[in-house]
């Protein structure tokens, strides 16, 4: 009966959980950042103090 009660709860939530993709799928709100600048970040780095690998 557990196993009976799991599976049927299992099967309405993924048909509730289909349902709500095929209807009212989500929406990103994400937007482009600036960018990333990299003369700036090459300016900032302290190349004296890196190892000689990180010349390459």
């Amino acid at each position: 009966m557990r196993v009976l009660t799991a599976l049927c709860a299992l099967a309405l939530a993924t048909g509730l959980f289909w349902g709500t993709m095929l209807t009212r799928p989500p929406t990103s709100e994400a937007r482009p950042g600036i960018g990333i600048d990299t003369r700036e970040i090459t300016l900032r780095a302290h190349l004296e103090d890196a190892d000689p690998c990180d010349a390459n």
